[in-house]
């Protein structure tokens, strides 16, 4: 703005408006994330890390080349999203934000999570079995994630706020899941393992 421009703000009174309102806006800007929100990114993480000890029994428990390229990229895609949350879980620290800490004893340890004796089950089958056990558990794995992504949703809805990185994230893993899904009971059909076992 042309310093003779300034004076006229200056003189006319407005300069000391604009000033308070600068300062009235900043001190009304809600905080980046609530406690709501990192918990679900925390959550998120711990739900995504199961996926990827799920991925990592394929390989070697099947010789379906689609089933092993499709856990492939399970892994690849569960990671790039642990990658980002807990990038966004930096950010809130860096902002002075306390990030929820707290050990998960339960068994399974949240909903939409797989126990320790269905993972031990998975983990001793192969073949046709393996397969079955797996593709049901992954489908009630992603299932889960799913709804937790829609309750972030609705809080997000509900509270008129849109927390940075989280809502992008959430649409992300709702169509990739969903999708994901999608084949994975098309394999169950295709593959026949649907019947009684």
């Amino acid at each position: 703005m042309p310093r003779r421009a300034l004076r006229v703000v200056c003189r006319s009174g407005w300069r000391a408006l604009l000033v308070l309102g600068v300062g009235v806006a900043s001190a009304a800007t809600p905080p980046l994330y609530t406690q709501e929100d990192l918990l679900f990114l925390s959550h998120m993480i711990v739900h995504h890390e199961q996926a990827l000890e799920l991925a990592a029994l394929v390989p070697s428990r099947t010789h379906r080349e689609e089933f092993i390229r499709f856990a492939r990229y399970v892994d690849g895609g569960q990671r790039a999203e642990i990658d980002q949350m807990k990038s966004l879980l930096s950010l809130a620290a860096e902002r002075g934000m306390e990030i929820p800490h707290h050990e998960m004893t339960g068994d399974p340890p949240m909903h939409g999570m797989l126990s320790k004796a269905q993972m031990a089950a998975i983990a001793a089958a192969s073949g046709a079995e393996f397969e079955r056990l797996w593709l049901q558990g992954m489908i009630y794995h992603h299932e889960g994630a799913m709804d937790m992504g829609r309750a972030q949703q609705q809080r997000d809805f509900e509270s008129g706020r849109q927390p940075y990185g989280i809502e992008t994230l959430v649409d992300d893993i709702l169509v990739v899941q969903r999708g994901e899904i999608t084949k994975m009971k098309g394999w169950l059909v295709q593959w026949g393992l649907t019947g009684p076992q």
